[in-house]
């Protein structure tokens, strides 16, 4: 089975449509999301029903999500941050909401974990390290562990007898699954930060246990503008342009 996996979607619908067309060009019928809905982004509502809508879907709760839930003390977040997330507040209406704050903060299948964070703090960690990837190691089961949170689209493995291993995804770059314990982010489809303002999203294909990073092009000015007319903080705007 293929998944499209994404995360960090952040309000983006720009960005969110762009992805979900790539998905439909390339036959991508399932579904996985890494959490995010909201924060940053101009559309919150729009992109709470656009995945809301999707038929094959696994879903888990982001940290942004989890202040806009209850979940998570909003004064976790930095102030432009926490604009976002009370701007995100009063667009959505109650059946918006109400997914939202069903979401689960972590999801097992026969194929994989499904995770914001990390497996031991859904929520709020950020996996960063070979030392985290071990730390969680008796947290999850099943792998692949689709991760989120960061950003960055990267993944951690590890062979049995061996060190764990990470490195950064570039576009096109497949990974294999297979006989090892593995960790994948997608990056962020709303807000990326590794230097590249493409959308970023992937392709998992269960049968061949490959893992498979892609970019994708959208109207970053639209959503620029968007942000300016909804009086977002400037800077959340500015960082669209350099991925960062």
């Amino acid at each position: 089975m293929r998944y499209g996996v994404f995360s960090d979607v952040h309000g983006n619908y720009e960005a969110f449509s762009a992805v979900l067309e790539f998905y439909r060009k390339n036959g991508v019928e399932n579904y996985v999301c890494c959490g995010d809905i909201i924060g940053y982004g101009p559309q919150p509502l729009e992109c709470v029903k656009a995945i809301s809508g999707l038929k094959k879907l696994h879903i888990v709760m982001g940290n942004h999500d989890g202040a806009l839930a209850g979940r998570i003390d909003i004064k976790w977040f930095n102030p432009n941050a926490m604009a976002a997330i009370e701007f995100a507040r009063s667009r959505l209406d109650g059946q918006a909401l109400d997914f939202i704050a069903r979401l689960p903060e972590k999801v097992e299948t026969a194929d994989f974990t499904l995770v914001h964070g990390s497996p031991r703090k859904p929520l709020t960690e950020y996996m960063l390290s070979e030392s985290q990837f071990a730390d969680n190691a008796s947290s999850w089961k099943v792998s692949p562990c689709f991760i989120g949170h960061s950003h960055m689209p990267l993944y951690f493995k590890e062979r049995e007898g061996s060190l764990p291993e990470t490195d950064f995804l570039k576009p096109m770059m497949k990974v294999s699954a297979e006989n090892c314990r593995v960790m994948f982010n997608p990056g962020s489809v709303g807000q990326p930060r590794d230097g590249d303002p493409r959308a970023s999203c992937a392709v998992y294909d269960s049968d061949k246990k490959v893992f498979e990073l892609f970019r994708v092009f959208y109207n970053v000015e639209n959503t620029q503008k968007l942000m300016g007319e909804m009086k977002l903080p400037a800077m959340l705007a500015e960082r669209l342009s350099f991925g960062f």
